[in-house]
């Protein structure tokens, strides 16, 4: 059986509310969420489901569903 590891995070092309730079996808071991580059303030996913891009939908795609 092979195992395959998702990436730890992703840059996107949604953009931070505050500053306007790139937004990151993010997970821990217990949850997934959007970091800006820039200023570092952290979102939950719930304010950018209705924005997902490709990058976004790929890395939801590779995890696991309790950490949504």
């Amino acid at each position: 059986m092979a195992f395959y590891f998702a990436p730890r995070e992703a840059r996107t092309t949604l953009t931070c509310p505050d500053c306007g730079k790139p937004l990151d996808i993010r997970r821990t071991c217990h949850e997934a969420y959007m970091q800006c580059s820039a200023c570092r303030r952290t979102f939950p996913l719930k304010q950018f489901i209705s924005q997902m891009d490709e990058v976004m939908e790929e890395f939801l795609e590779r995890l696991y569903a309790d950490r949504v």
